[in-house]
């Protein structure tokens, strides 16, 4: 438990945003929303976190813990990964000291790699901020099988017995920008009338459907062939394209994570959720939903804790 008077900042400090919970006495008393990722705030993170700890009104001398990009190589200081395999638990014993910056530490990230093995003879994958998640939700309601945390880079995690057992991450959320912002794509995004993409279920279906039936790359392209040939409007393109990539993600999972297991967890913003339960559900899968506030504030119990710091 957080000892009586303590007052402490967790932050989820991303590449683009950043969100912010301040306790005190152990109980919620402020939330920051931010646009102040490490693109904005480097390299004047110090600065970036004075004035963050201004909004919310904390004492200089507030600990504060973070997690995410801001442990990254191009972040506020490097912090090594963990290695999956380990309990979530001991992620809240492991915080890395920000130097210069007394009472400020670092959540490390997650490194998976197949069998044990190393990148050049087996898969190996990274997370950073995921893992604060995952041990929230393993707090809140502990659980083995399948977790999904959707966004830029979507990741998909098993947990066993605690631990991550494997990990596998999608570059969704970021492909869906890229193509919208330049490309033989984004001419057709930007004719698209809706931004839900499940405001045209029947095309977002379409789009899953087709993610299983051939590499995304010619998927994507027989994006552009729909709306050329008029067989799909383009206002309805958006729509599609979300359920290619996130079908993409779901078809392969098949591979690995059997439609008669346990129901798939989703872990993230509600609008994400929404669409990766639709998609589960069109192809015959189970969801179900935490929320990302109850989640991410067992987190910050468990990593703000008066014995998680080194």
């Amino acid at each position: 438990m957080t000892p009586a008077g303590r007052t402490w900042i967790g932050v989820d400090w991303g590449t683009t945003h950043r969100r912010a919970w301040c306790f005190v006495d152990g109980v919620l008393r402020g939330r920051a929303d931010d646009d102040q990722g490490l693109l904005k705030a480097a390299p004047h993170f110090a600065d970036a976190l004075a004035a963050l700890r201004q909004r919310l009104a904390a004492p200089d001398d507030a600990t504060v813990v973070m997690a995410g990009m801001v442990g990254s190589a191009s972040g506020w200081q490097e912090v090594p990964y963990l290695d999956a395999g380990r309990p979530l638990a001991d992620w809240a014993q492991a915080l890395v000291p920000v130097a210069g910056a007394p009472g400020c530490y670092i959540v490390p990230g997650c490194r998976w790699r197949e069998d044990g093995e190393g990148a050049a003879s087996g898969a190996v994958d990274v997370m950073r901020g995921e893992e604060t998640q995952l041990l929230g939700a393993w707090r809140l309601a502990p659980r083995d099988g399948w977790t999904v945390l959707p966004g830029t880079h979507s990741k998909w995690v098993r947990l066993q017995g605690g631990a991550v057992q494997r990990l596998h991450t999608y570059l969704s959320g970021e492909l869906h920008a890229l193509l919208s912002g330049g490309g033989t794509l984004a001419p057709l995004l930007r004719a698209a009338a809706d931004t839900d993409p499940l405001a045209r279920p029947e095309v977002f279906a379409l789009g899953v459907q087709a993610a299983g039936q051939a590499a995304l790359s010619r998927a994507l392209f027989g994006l552009r062939a729909r709306v050329v040939t008029g067989a799909l409007d383009a206002a309805a393109s958006g729509a599609y394209l979300s359920g290619l990539l996130l079908g993409a993600e779901w078809h392969e999972a098949a591979a690995w994570s059997p439609a008669d297991e346990a129901p798939v967890q989703l872990i993230g913003s509600p609008a994400l959720c929404r669409l990766h339960a639709r998609c589960a559900e069109l192809l015959g899968r189970r969801t179900v939903t935490l929320d990302i506030e109850a989640v991410q504030m067992a987190a910050w119990q468990a990593l703000g804790a008066a014995d998680a710091r080194p």
